[in-house]
């Protein structure tokens, strides 16, 4: 009976653990967005703001106009609502863009890697992709270039390689910018579940990093006609 009684306090201990530790959710009410408690409904953040993110690593995007800004989960604008654009934190890191100018925010809104780029992206990696004069190379979380911006274009790294272009083709470089994989491909993706697809003589297919051909990407694949990885932005 005790052994059952302990076991009963366990799990409400843990339901109320996770119901505390689940962020606020995104609604929408006459076409603007607030928050709401996931478990009991309350409204944490009044429907106020013109389009609201997710929360990801404790903070939500929020929108005003065509200005953005962060808000913490208790509803509390931590960033001011003041960027042209700006993406979600990862790693305690966002990109942010004025006056088409893009470096990285901290969480408390200080520039941890001043607005120097043409164009950033996330650092879902250890590395992020950056573009300044239309090159492209990499830099790293404190803001060092660690692969020299002289790519015409670039993609994300994946498994530890990224496809990058030069003179109009397209090949793959490891996290220390050393070709793996020649600029053959007329268009290339990055490698998820560790196979890419790119095109060559206007064919579509997979290839192992390797480079090892695997299959033929189908015909009537979406990605065929309309996925194009790595346009310039």
């Amino acid at each position: 009976m005790i052994m059952k009684k302990t076991l009963i306090l366990l799990s409400i201990t843990l339901i109320a653990n996770l119901a505390m530790a689940q962020a606020p959710v995104r609604f929408y009410q006459n076409a603007k967005a607030g928050y709401k408690d996931p478990v009991s409904g309350k409204v944490i953040v009044a429907p106020t703001y013109d389009a609201g993110s997710e929360f990801h690593e404790g903070y939500a995007i929020v929108m005003q106009g065509r200005k953005r800004g962060f808000i913490d989960e208790k509803g509390v604008v931590v960033i001011p609502i003041q960027y042209d654009d700006v993406s979600l934190f990862y790693g305690g890191l966002a990109k942010a863009g004025m006056e088409k100018k893009y470096g990285y925010l901290n969480t408390k809104g200080e520039w941890a890697i001043q607005p120097i780029y043409d164009f950033d992206d996330d650092f879902t990696t250890d590395l992020a992709r950056v573009m300044k004069g239309n090159k492209y190379g990499f830099i790293n979380r404190k803001g060092d270039v660690v692969i020299p911006l002289q790519y015409e274009n670039a993609g994300n790294f994946g498994e530890g390689l990224a496809p990058v272009m030069q003179d109009g083709k397209w090949g793959y470089i490891n996290e220390s910018g050393n070709l793996m994989l020649p600029m053959q491909y007329e268009n290339a993706n990055y490698f998820k579940n560790g196979e890419a697809v790119v095109h060559k003589d206007g064919k579509g297919y997979y290839i192992d990093k390797n480079g090892n051909y695997l299959r033929d990407l189908p015909k009537n694949d979406e990605e065929w006609e309309h996925k194009k990885a790595n346009e310039k932005e």
